[in-house]
C-alpha cells in the first residue's frame, strides 16, 4: 500500500502536497486516486524532479472556476479601457473601423 508516511510539503498559501514517485503511481494508482484530498494535490516525481499533478475533479472544478472568474475580471478591465479611449468616438465610427479591420484581416491570411 501507500506509505503514510511520506513526505508531506507545505506552502504558504497552506497547501499540503503529497509526493510519490512515478513507481508509486504504477503500482498504487487506486490507491492514490482513493486518497486524493480536495484542495491537497499528489505531486508525482521523476528522476526527482516533479513532472505531473494529481488533483480531485472537485479541485480541478474549483481551479478552472477560478481561472475563468480571473479571465472574466481581465476581459472586464481591458473592455473598461477601451470604453474610456473611445468615449470620444461614435458608435458608428467604432463599427466602421472594426468591419475594416475585419476586411483586411481576411485577405491576409
Amino acid at each position: 500500500g501507500l506509505d503514510k508516511g511520506r513526505l508531506i510539503l507545505y506552502y504558504d498559501y497552506n497547501m499540503n502536497i503529497q509526493m510519490v514517485s512515478v513507481t508509486d503511481v504504477q503500482r498504487n494508482f487506486k490507491n492514490i486516486l482513493d486518497n486524493l484530498v480536495p484542495k491537497n494535490p499528489t505531486l508525482v516525481i521523476r528522476d526527482s524532479t516533479p513532472r505531473a499533478v494529481i488533483l480531485s475533479f472537485e479541485e480541478y472544478k474549483r481551479l478552472t472556476q477560478l481561472e475563468r472568474e480571473a479571465l472574466k475580471k481581465e476581459i472586464s478591465m481591458v473592455m473598461d479601457v477601451l470604453s474610456k479611449k473611445n468615449a470620444k468616438f461614435s458608435d458608428e465610427e467604432i463599427n466602421r473601423d472594426i468591419e475594416y479591420a475585419r476586411k483586411h484581416a481576411r485577405g491576409s491570411y
